[in-house]
């Protein structure tokens, strides 16, 4: 995994802008760190690479990576069918000079031009030039794994792996009104969309095309996810994605909870060490730590814990947030960003590069608790009023008062799109409306547009709700959660590997019926029907459980005054009256708002940031 910074403009070189992208972006790579630019009659072109060395350490693997014939690329991530395309490409006569996945994909653009993208497997974000032909292609894997963010003005294009890799570029950065209430009804941005007007992400799956003579630009689905599908078994295909992503040159892990996902990546590893996240204070990783362990001594297996214990300053807690709502760059209110920063720093201590994840099953296979939900969603919808009646005389533990708002606002919602953002989201209609004043219904106009053009997309059973959930999800749940993995592990310079969406594991699992993968009484069920061959039944029948960081603890510590005085500077796009309002209902405990309350904090820091200068 590396960094990728590049420009190309009609007017002028960017060379000390490329150079600075590159600077801030070294963490993705601090293996190596090299650009090329070259200059024409016509326009100016800059590539540069940050390396995280990984697949053939020599010297010979770094990027820019060029042919004899011109042909330069910078690539981030992994092709993991690689080997098999590199003995194709022999027997066609290509030569190679490394053994590195980067070579290969060369050598595939020198083979087949643009379809190249079709043929790779893994997680990518790719840039070709072509200076025979005078054109440039971008590709990005079909799940949108690895991120690629590009900005377009007149006559010129930016782009690079992290949003501050491509501010260098840029004299201005603009917040999208829209993608703010967007966030606010979500918690994060559906893809393309940033959070910035000047910049957004290249869409999974397409490879955009760009002339350097004209500056046209064509955007093209080089594959779909289906076509990826094949005969084999589900545990079959399983195997084969543990075994190709487990091939590297450095030392590999796997970061591991106890819960199904990881699980069956350990069974189904070789070696590899486990890595368990710990926190001091947390009933349900009390859970997770019991299973890991057992687990992981059923299957013979090291298991490294890493401790991440609160601080109980505030101020320290209000730094952690700073640190995440600066790292993440998007408007993604995530808090597991820290943790997961935290985990990837101990296991870089810990001698590791790359790590394997479970993260992408729950939205493949449809493990969330929502998408039981969802399977019953007629049945859903009648009770809406109940929940109104114990929402109204608190028939249930404060602890639920999230979840019951989030009913209660999905059962309250027409449009359905908008009524699945309220089962991710925080914020009720009513809520938005106070926080967001005389703007709220335009921008909601705007954004049930958006989320109607997701809604055209979907080519199944409207009516089968599970599997239009996994569809909004791909460009939208998932996609947020693959950031904030990507942002938080290579700011410790580790690479993850996500198993659970090689291309026709993730196919199989969107294209199986919702009764196949729900019912009442069990969600993921291809998984753990797998994985009752692998482990014994104790060790698989616990109820779920979520890398949950503790908010509520988190903005108890803070404290109402501290709080108060972090809302006093809330100037714009949202009301600050209303923040207090959500402030006083909390603290006064006639509604549990921690999670409004962190989102609110994250926007006011996130904001901060994109203030800051170059």
């Amino acid at each position: 995994m590396c960094g990728l910074s590049f420009y190309l403009s009609n007017k002028r070189s960017y060379i000390p802008e490329l150079k600075k992208s590159l600077f801030n972006t070294a963490h993705r790579g601090p293996d190596f760190s090299n650009f090329i630019d070259n200059n024409t009659n016509n326009y100016f072109i800059g590539l540069g690479h940050n390396r995280l060395k990984i697949i053939d350490l020599s010297p010979e693997a770094n990027q820019p990576m060029s042919h004899k014939s011109g042909v330069t690329l910078i690539f981030n991530g992994e092709i993991y069918n690689f080997l098999e395309l590199r003995k194709n490409l022999i027997e066609k006569g290509h030569t190679f000079i490394s053994n590195s996945d980067t070579e290969v994909i060369l050598n595939m653009y020198l083979e087949f031009g643009q379809k190249c993208f079709g043929y790779f497997k893994g997680m990518f974000a790719i840039i070709i030039y072509d200076p025979k032909i005078d054109k440039v292609f971008m590709g990005r894997d079909v799940l949108g794994i690895k991120p690629l963010y590009i900005s377009f003005s007149e006559n010129e294009i930016f782009a690079s792996s992290e949003i501050r890799g491509v501010k260098p570029f840029l004299s201005n950065l603009s917040v999208d009104h829209n993608d703010v209430y967007e966030f606010f009804n979500n918690g994060f941005l559906y893809e393309p969309s940033t959070g910035f007007k000047e910049v957004k992400k290249l869409l999974p799956g397409t490879c955009l095309s760009i002339n350097l003579n004209s500056f046209e630009t064509e955007l093209t689905e080089y594959k779909k996810l289906y076509n990826y599908n094949n005969n084999l078994s589900l545990l079959d295909k399983f195997k084969n994605a543990v075994s190709a992503q487990s091939v590297s040159d450095v030392p590999l892990g796997i970061f591991f909870s106890g819960g199904h996902d990881s699980s069956m990546l350990a069974c189904l590893s070789s070696d590899q060490d486990l890595f368990y996240a710990e926190y001091s204070k947390n009933n349900d990783g009390d859970i997770d730590k019991k299973y890991s362990k057992l687990i992981s001594k059923h299957l013979k297996k090291d298991l490294k814990t890493c401790h991440l214990d609160e601080p109980l300053d505030k101020n320290e807690l209000i730094e952690q947030i700073k640190f995440v709502a600066k790292n993440s760059e998007e408007l993604i209110c995530d808090y597991t960003f820290w943790p997961t920063y935290k985990l990837s720093n101990s296991a870089k201590k810990n001698g590791f590069t790359v790590m394997l994840s479970g993260m992408g099953g729950d939205e493949v296979f449809a493990g969330y608790p929502r998408y039981k939900l969802l399977r019953f969603n007629k049945a859903v919808l009648c009770f809406g009023f109940v929940f109104k009646i114990m929402k109204r005389f608190k028939i249930y533990p404060k602890s639920l008062d999230k979840k019951i708002s989030r009913l209660i606002s999905y059962c309250e919602e027409t449009n359905w799109a908008i009524s699945y953002s309220r089962l991710l989201g925080y914020f009720s209609r009513n809520e938005l409306g106070k926080l967001f004043k005389d703007d709220e219904k335009h921008l909601f106009n705007n954004l049930s547009n958006k989320l109607d053009i997701i809604m055209d997309n979907f080519k199944g059973n409207i009516k089968d709700k599970v599997k239009l959930a996994q569809h909004f999800d791909r460009s939208g749940f998932l996609s947020h959660n693959l950031m904030v993995a990507d942002k938080a592990s290579m700011l410790a310079s580790i690479e993850i590997r996500v198993p659970f969406l090689d291309e026709a594991v993730a196919a199989e699992g969107i294209a199986t019926p919702s009764k196949g993968l729900v019912d009442l009484n069990q969600t993921k069920k291809p998984i753990i029907k797998i994985l009752r061959t692998l482990l014994p039944s104790n060790l698989l029948d616990r109820k779920k459980t979520g890398f949950n960081p503790p908010i509520e603890e988190l903005i108890k510590n803070i404290g109402k005054e501290g709080l108060y005085k972090e809302f006093e500077s809330l100037n714009q796009y949202i009301d600050k009256g209303y923040a207090f309002t959500i402030l006083d209902k909390h603290f006064s405990n006639k509604e549990n708002n921690s999670y409004k309350i962190w989102q609110i904090l994250f926007f006011k820091y996130w904001l901060s940031f994109y203030q800051e200068k170059r």
